[in-house]
């Protein structure tokens, strides 16, 4: 079991959720490195959850007095909420320019079912998908495949929700592969219809590796832009107050607004290596290093010659922290730059010396600042 199964296990033993089965589960977890050294008294709760806590250790010893358990069974529980309740903030060092440690927050990642079950996936775990008594797909850690299944007769669609700091990758029914990137959220049938257009509905950024069907044509529905192609590979940005844009790897796509996606005339094949944006409802076209826009499948942020406002907008989305910027003369500037493994603090100390402004770290968020 790891550390975000024991948390969500301990969650559920606090508000009187587990079963005999689970606590047996969190109780081998906490004997494989429980300690008895450990200095209590230095461990700073929130007071309703220590209440809550310590209100649930002695129901438990009230309830099990006759097995004459140790009182440390019990109080192990309360020895381990530090390292429980800490695996889901990362602190930053400090360093000369922070007032405090940067927490980023570990949010999940939501699947949402028809019928409105919200379902956590836990990117360690696995799971099996299941409707009507039957597995629609295989969840393995970050990734869900779905399989075709042809007694679904009518359209059904399952929505799923990547927060900052996270990626994600589903394989549709149709064997089409879609790599999600953080803060994205897609709607898409868990199984596709005979007859009908395979059409799905993205918000955010995603890439697309479409499963061959000159039959069934694949439709990606932004807010702005609509996406038509039979099988080929591409990349489609539509993050809210940006413009939209896709760019094709490999094969073709038609390209076109949605607001005129009757008119055929309107709809414009792009071939690869180019990119199609849409600005002030017109669409351009032009040829582009393909590579620097896919490189976040793979954990990069690369940063082209973008203005500060969108290089801000990359860093919040990979490292899911919030950016304040105090110092209105780094808007008019823009940076290249390519990072993959740097930690924040490297990431904006980078930046720092290279656009000479200075930062501090309050609350969470990340101000920038005027250099004195």
């Amino acid at each position: 079991m790891n550390k975000r199964q024991a948390k969500l296990l301990f969650k559920k033993y606090v508000d009187g959720q587990c079963t005999e089965h689970e606590k047996n589960m969190l109780n081998n977890y906490l004997e494989s490195f429980q300690n008895e050294e450990v200095p209590l008294h230095e461990l700073n709760f929130d007071d309703d959850i220590k209440n809550k806590i310590w209100r649930k250790i002695e129901l438990e010893r009230n309830n099990n007095k006759k097995v004459n358990k140790p009182f440390y069974y019990y109080f192990k529980y309360a020895a381990i909420i530090v390292v429980l309740f800490s695996i889901s903030v990362f602190y930053i060092n400090k360093d000369k320019n922070s007032s405090e440690p940067l927490v980023i927050s570990e949010d999940a990642i939501i699947l949402k079912t028809a019928n409105n079950e919200k379902i956590i996936i836990d990117s360690k775990g696995q799971r099996n998908l299941i409707k009507e008594g039957k597995v629609i797909g295989k969840q393995n850690g970050n990734s869900i495949n779905y399989v075709n299944n042809d007694a679904v007769a009518d359209l059904v669609y399952n929505e799923i929700s990547i927060p900052y700091g996270r990626t994600f990758k589903l394989t549709l029914s149709d064997g089409t592969t879609v790599h999600l990137n953080a803060g994205s959220t897609m709607k898409y049938p868990i199984n596709f219809i005979k007859g009908n257009q395979r059409e799905i509905y993205l918000k955010g950024e995603a890439y697309f590796e479409v499963a061959k069907d000159e039959d069934h044509p694949f439709i990606v529905n932004t807010n702005d832009i609509g996406v038509r192609v039979l099988g080929t590979h591409f990349n489609v940005n539509s993050y809210e107050n940006t413009d939209s844009y896709t760019v094709l790897a490999e094969g073709s796509v038609v390209v076109y607004d949605q607001i005129m996606k009757d008119d055929l005339d309107t709809h414009i094949k792009i071939v690869p290596g180019q990119k199609a944006s849409l600005f002030k409802e017109n669409i351009t076209i032009k040829n582009v290093d393909v590579n620097k826009y896919l490189g976040w499948r793979n954990g990069r942020l690369l940063f082209d010659n973008e203005e500060f406002k969108d290089v801000v907008r990359k860093i919040e989305r990979k490292y899911n922290v919030k950016i304040e910027n105090e110092y209105s003369k780094l808007n008019n500037l823009k940076f290249k730059g390519d990072f993959e493994d740097e930690s924040i603090i490297d990431l904006l100390d980078t930046f720092k010396e290279s656009a000479r402004f200075n930062y501090e770290i309050i609350d969470n968020k990340i101000i920038i600042k005027k250099p004195i």
